[in-house]
């Protein structure tokens, strides 16, 4: 975790004064150690209620709202920082991810920052499956263990497009920081800028 906030800070430049959005917050676990190294205006959007019940607890002063990732939320809020970890490889189809994308590009104040995290690599597709077959140990297990959660794959020319249509600037593909996570070697994270 502190090599991720670590990584986190130094890409964003994240400050006291900053309005940072996550996008499926879960239980708020990595606002929580976020906010152990500053204490900025945070918020946080998920559609499950039990998971933000748990963030609320432990994140008194942040602001959390339960909805899906493509609906509207925090009203008119613009915000400094928005970003999503590990998520979007749940998202349904790339429609759904490009909706997500041009709904909070809009809500970006000028000059923000949109952060991906843990995006996975559609050129690392196939490798990302047989590694996870091993550890499935048993012929078969896997496709019956994952056969109704499939996991979306991102190209990132195609990616890098769509966020340019979008107005963002100063797109970078960047490495996991920790280099022992497992899926690292599959998936990539980007930071991007809002041009206008």
């Amino acid at each position: 975790w502190k090599k991720l906030i670590k990584d986190f800070i130094d890409r964003t430049g994240l400050v006291p004064t900053d309005k940072v959005l996550e996008l499926g917050c879960g239980s708020g676990a990595f606002l929580y150690v976020l906010n152990q190294s500053v204490r900025a205006k945070y918020f946080g959007l998920d559609y499950s209620m039990p998971l933000l019940n748990v963030a609320k607890r432990v994140l008194k002063q942040a602001k959390f709202c339960c909805a899906e990732a493509d609906e509207d939320a925090f009203e008119d809020e613009k915000f400094d920082i928005i970003f999503s970890r590990s998520v979007f490889h749940y998202f349904e189809d790339l429609e759904y991810a490009y909706n997500v994308l041009d709904r909070w590009t809009r809500r970006l104040s000028k000059g923000g920052k949109l952060v991906l995290m843990d995006l996975n690599d559609i050129a690392h597709q196939k490798e990302y499956h047989e590694f996870r077959k091993i550890g499935a140990n048993q012929p078969g297990s896997y496709e019956k263990k994952y056969k109704l959660l499939d996991h979306l794959f991102l190209n990132k020319s195609d990616l890098k497009r769509q966020l340019i249509e979008l107005k963002m600037s100063n797109i970078e593909f960047f490495p996991h920081s920790v280099r022992e996570y497992g899926n690292s070697i599959f998936r990539f994270n980007l930071i991007c800028t809002k041009a206008e």
